[in-house]
């Protein structure tokens, strides 16, 4: 079940798993977020960038976005 945080937010948090970025993606087409879908995902827009050019960059976004929370 996806709640308020982003994709990113559950991914950290341990409540989701890479797959799960689908739902995220199909909830924001749902409508009614009022943000991005960069946003949404709880990315920035290079990272949404190089993510939509390279699905396969996806573990290395989050272990970025783990990294910045230790330092």
């Amino acid at each position: 079940m996806i709640g308020n945080n982003t994709f990113v937010e559950d991914w950290l948090a341990g409540v989701c798993g890479l797959d799960a970025i689908d739902d995220y993606i199909d909830r924001w087409h749902e409508g009614g977020t009022g943000v991005p879908l960069w946003q949404f995902l709880g990315m920035t827009r290079d990272e949404y960038g190089l993510w939509v050019e390279d699905a396969d960059a996806l573990p290395d976004i989050l272990r970025a976005h783990r990294q910045a929370i230790r330092n």
